[in-house]
């Protein structure tokens, strides 16, 4: 959740202040499985972990064998396997992570600058003349976006995004890793006062794929700097997961009606709402989804349009809330544990941040993130100062 949020907010501080954004989405060839474990044994002595923690971790991961079962159901011989993790190894993920973030340390400390933003976590959210005193803010820029083996570069030029990919991909090769360059892919965000054609990110000689939409983390991103992907993929997706039910479950007179709602709550609706709480919602997608909503559960309840029941009793009937009130609860839920982070999180960072550089057209600007917070809260009757108070 984290870095979609963060991904969703430079999207769109970037397209409010003007500034082109270049993201490359990269992708490793089998990360797991290739990792150098006499690489995995260095690092974990140079952070300090005893020589005797790192020869029982070796002594573990050690004559390991594998074999190979084809279509025919014929096994192969067993043979050793020197390279990668341990499968079903409960520690291996968190060797893994601690492998990876080496990566940074890699990096040439030379990087371009990235994004560049400045921000001050001390309330009035909604105020921007609070980023004006120099001194009272502070300046980080956003470079990559790494989560376990997903990672997102990111700069304002062409130039700078093909230095920073090129420094990540001689750090991953140092530690035995490779970009698959078929599923690595480019995302360029024009910005909107400043429109400039892009000439083409290239590895190994090979133009990566630009696009206008990339799957992140599950989460849909699109140059558009909207979810009206993202909401047909949910829409799709949960829909998917109903009709996988319905034989099963909904369709059965046998299981009570309660427990069909219980089931769909916890497969239907996390499925329809993945990520709500990164949303800037407009209230087409809140149809579409409510509309998705009410469908499933007149099926359910077996509640015919003839019978005129009303969508407010129905809900009653089936003892939840509507989807306007679940996307409420979501985000604001969601704000609350943003604004709880340190400081030198990302996500708290960008929440209360503003490009360095650029510079908002004269008038309205298009709905971000913390217009639909700052209407939420209205119509709780809170203010951000109230909703501060009361997270922590």
């Amino acid at each position: 959740m984290d870095m979609i949020f963060t991904a969703r907010q430079l999207q769109e501080k970037c397209r409010e202040q003007n500034q082109p954004l270049y993201m490359a989405f990269i992708d490793l060839a089998k990360a797991f499985d290739t990792v150098k474990r006499s690489a995995l044994w260095t690092i974990l002595q140079k952070i300090g972990c005893p020589d005797k923690f790192v020869n029982i971790l070796r002594l573990l991961q050690n004559d390991m064998m594998a074999t190979v079962l084809d279509s025919n159901g014929s096994q192969s011989d067993p043979f050793k396997v020197e390279s990668g993790g341990k499968q079903g190894c409960v520690i291996a993920p968190t060797l893994f992570s601690i492998f990876i973030t080496m990566i940074l340390h890699l990096v040439d400390e030379k990087l371009p600058t990235g994004v560049e933003i400045i921000y001050r976590t001390d309330g009035k959210l909604f105020n921007l003349s609070r980023l004006k005193p120099k001194t009272k803010v502070t300046k980080t820029s956003v470079i990559e976006l790494q989560y376990a083996d997903d990672n997102v570069v990111c700069a304002h030029s062409e130039e700078d995004l093909q230095a920073t990919l090129n420094s990540f991909a001689e750090a991953y090769e140092k530690l035995g890793l490779s970009l698959n360059i078929e599923k690595t892919k480019v995302l360029f965000q024009q910005g909107p006062a400043n429109p400039s054609a892009m000439q083409g990110i290239q590895f190994n000689g090979v133009t990566l794929e630009n696009v206008d939409h990339f799957r992140y983390l599950g989460s849909h991103l699109s140059t558009k700097v909207n979810i009206d992907t993202e909401i047909q993929h949910r829409l799709s997706s949960a829909s998917a997961a109903f009709f996988r039910m319905k034989q099963r479950v909904f369709d059965d007179r046998d299981i009570h009606r309660d427990t069909k709602v219980l089931v769909y709550k916890a497969i239907v609706l996390p499925t329809l709402l993945y990520t709500c709480e990164t949303w800037t919602v407009y209230r087409r997608h809140t149809q579409l989804l409510a509309r998705f909503h009410q469908r499933c559960l007149r099926k359910i309840l077996q509640i015919s349009w003839e019978g005129r029941q009303t969508n407010v009793s129905m809900l009653e009937e089936a003892k939840t809330t509507s989807i306007e009130a679940m996307l409420l609860r979501h985000q604001l839920r969601w704000t609350g544990h943003v604004v709880r982070m340190p400081n030198h999180r990302l996500p708290k960072q960008l929440l209360y941040s503003e490009l360095k550089n650029g510079k908002r057209n004269v008038g309205g600007q298009e709905k971000r993130f913390k217009d639909g917070l700052k209407a939420d809260l209205k119509n709780c009757g809170f203010s951000f100062p109230l909703l501060e108070a009361l997270v922590f």
